[in-house]
């Protein structure tokens, strides 16, 4: 019934929704005994509370999100809750959506995996809050493991994420591992704080600590006057414009200066060439290299040959 708690166990039972069901205060999947929710083509699933996925207990609660399901979590989505045996299981597939409006609590206490091929939402609740914690429902006390697995054509996107260079909302023994297309976001501009979290080997690329891409990218298009794109009207661009004044119209730098578009820090995978790639000479180093290939260069030529 609407507004009512929803659990979903007896002994290892699943629970199909292929169509919009009535809007639930909250929903436990795995309480005393496991449970699986799957969430069809057509199925909308809406709670105005939270989404327990493995709840208490040795059990395990699955949520599958196919495509075309959609579920939206009116405030937390918690994961291996209560106890360290208590597992957790949250696949969203291509065309797959998940909207959390509040906290996402994985690993609690016991184990959660997230994969993802199709979307995970974050939102603020009427607090303005909603922040990441993997293997911790409390950044004071750390609990157990998460693994978050952003596939590809995969998204999270978050609204958070602990900063202080304590890399608190991924706890040790937890991850987030991107693969193929797959991308992680964030309002604003979070380079500093996703670099700490990438030193400190907790997020991998392709199966490998740190093997991640961090860049800030402008969202909804550029503003008239942001000559390099960089997602900023400001001096730097005033200088474009004098190298080369057909990149646009000084009347736009004037009108939008200081302004700018918002901005979006993202997470991918590290392209294949820039573990490979030779470090460019400073030009100040360039003559000494060009003079010592005079003496190497019968060398360097059988070396290339080869």
């Amino acid at each position: 019934m609407e507004g009512d708690e929803a659990r979903v166990n007896w002994g290892f039972s699943t629970v199909t929704l292929d169509y919009e069901a009535p809007v639930f205060r909250r929903l436990l999947i795995g309480v005393d005994e496991s449970g699986v929710v799957e969430v069809n083509d057509g199925g909308i699933l809406t709670t105005t509370l939270d989404v327990n996925v493995g709840h208490n207990n040795s059990v395990d609660g699955i949520m599958d999100i196919y495509d075309g399901g959609v579920v939206n979590v009116g405030n937390n989505l918690f994961m291996g809750r209560v106890n360290d045996t208590t597992r957790g299981f949250l696949n969203i597939y291509a065309g797959g959506v998940m909207n959390v409006t509040g906290h996402l609590w994985l690993g609690g206490k016991g184990e959660a995996e997230v994969n993802i091929s199709g979307t995970l939402n974050q939102f603020p609740n009427g607090n303005g809050d909603g922040i990441l914690g993997l293997g911790t429902q409390d950044f004071n006390l750390p609990g157990g493991t998460a693994v978050v697995n952003v596939m590809d054509g995969g998204e999270l996107n978050l609204f958070n994420i602990h900063a202080g260079g304590t890399q608190l909302s991924i706890q040790p023994g937890s991850k987030i591992d991107i693969t193929g297309t797959g991308r992680v976001t964030l309002p604003g501009n979070f380079t500093a704080v996703l670099e700490g979290y990438r030193d400190a080997n907790l997020l991998f690329g392709d199966g490998v600590a740190g093997n991640v891409s961090i860049s800030v990218e402008a969202v909804g298009g550029g503003v008239p006057g942001d000559f390099n794109s960089d997602g900023a009207v400001d001096g730097v661009d005033f200088l474009e414009w004098q190298r080369n004044q057909t990149v646009g119209d000084l009347a736009d730098w004037q009108a939008n200066f200081g302004g700018g578009a918002s901005l979006q820090t993202v997470v991918t995978l590290a392209p294949a060439s820039l573990s490979s790639a030779a470090a460019v000479p400073e030009a100040c180093s360039l003559s000494l290299i060009v003079l010592g290939a005079c003496f190497v260069g019968p060398v360097a030529r059988r070396f290339r040959a080869v």
